[in-house]
């Protein structure tokens, strides 16, 4: 193994070279992985040694400890840059971080993530790029943005499409669902599916034996070695469990694949389906996505609604460019600030005490090039 030349100490993210693969670590565990500027700068330059190093056969992504891939950006830091009025430093987290998703999507060598625990927000944006994403029995993925009064940016307007499909996508855009284990696999986030052990005794050391030129098709065979029936079971207990089932399928795309509903319909019909429900599942489910509805700001579950509608048949250029345009907006505004307050300082939850900031014009308007929120 070749470790390069940053200590495991420093938070940074670190590559090993185990026999032709480079993996690329991430190692922040107290800060759960969070992305910082100089995190975001490191695998910058990881992955673009990685792809120059013609021994490289493909990238591995994966956090040092079992429990926590990737929490997030951390969206504090930011708030503390807004607060001090340093705005420009603030920006160039985003734009960075957003450079970093398009390199991650323009990979030449294959790429694997493996969600060997938490992975959220810039957590997704550094993994759902790759070819082959591969979920464990500690993963739960989540995108709860509007909670914190921001939207899923990372071009999730983009990977949540492309990998889910419209429906399921504005769910968990709109929502922040955490989906859990096999069901990531299910919905079409991850690949594969295996076992934290299978990793470590199947799949890693195949992974390890490919030679460079091998393609992401052979990627995906070696972890598909290590899938199995009983790690593929439902995981027990999961309310995001409902959305994989045939009648979950079609409720979903009832209530949140309707372009023709309003949020306040959406919002309605979430209600109405918590409350009549014909079982305990689809209750459960439609309760879990009412409370997360009630609790985030109303300006961003409008925007992000309007968002994924647009992002339609987009390409991942023009999501990416969306999320420069809008982030600026978000943080600069009161709800960025006292959501990020309540949720992740003071860990009062959402909505924030006083309440979200009233939304007083259209969701469409912040789509303008001069519009300000």
């Amino acid at each position: 193994m070749t470790r390069l030349d940053v200590p495991p100490e420093d938070g940074l993210p670190r590559a090993e070279r185990r026999g032709r693969a480079e993996f690329i670590v991430l190692d922040r565990p107290r800060a759960r992985n969070a992305l910082t500027i100089d995190v975001i700068e490191r695998l910058h330059e990881l992955y673009a040694r990685a792809e120059a190093d013609a021994g490289v056969a493909c990238h591995v992504l994966l956090g040092r400890s079992h429990g926590t891939f990737c929490a997030g950006g951390d969206v504090r830091s930011v708030r503390t840059s807004v607060l001090n009025g340093d705005f420009a430093t603030a920006r160039e987290f985003f734009v960075r971080e957003f450079s970093l998703n398009a390199r991650l999507a323009a990979l030449v060598k294959p790429s694997l993530c493996v969600w060997n625990g938490t992975v959220m927000g810039g957590g997704a944006g550094l993994s759902c790029y790759a070819p082959v994403r591969v979920s464990t029995e500690l993963t739960t993925f989540a995108m709860p943005e509007c909670a914190i009064g921001l939207y899923p940016d990372v071009g999730a307007s983009w990977f949540l499409h492309a990998l889910c499909g419209q429906a399921v996508g504005t769910w968990l855009a709109l929502t922040g669902a955490r989906v859990e284990g096999a069901v990531c696999k299910a919905l079409g986030l991850s690949t594969h599916h295996v076992t934290i052990d299978a990793w470590e005794s199947v799949v890693e050391p195949r992974v390890r034996a490919l030679e460079p030129g091998s393609s992401a098709e052979d990627v995906a065979k070696c972890v598909a070695a290590g899938e199995t029936s009983a790690g593929e079971a439902a995981v027990t207990g999961s309310s995001s469990a409902f959305a994989a089932t045939p009648s979950g399928r079609a409720a979903v795309e009832a209530v949140f694949g309707n372009d023709s509903m309003s949020l306040r319909e959406i919002i309605a019909a979430v209600v109405r389906r918590r409350d009549d429900g014909t079982n305990e599942a689809e209750r459960r489910f439609f309760s879990d996505a009412a409370e997360s509805l009630a609790s985030a700001s109303p300006t961003s579950l409008e925007v992000t609604l309007e968002l994924m509608r647009r992002a339609r048949g987009k390409s991942l250029e023009w999501c990416l460019a969306m999320d420069n345009a809008l982030i600026t907006k978000f943080i600069y505004a009161d709800d960025f600030r006292r959501g990020v307050d309540a949720v992740l300082i003071k860990k009062v939850g959402a909505p924030p005490p006083g309440g979200w900031t009233k939304m007083t014009r259209s969701a469409s308007s912040f789509f303008a090039d001069d519009s300000k929120l």
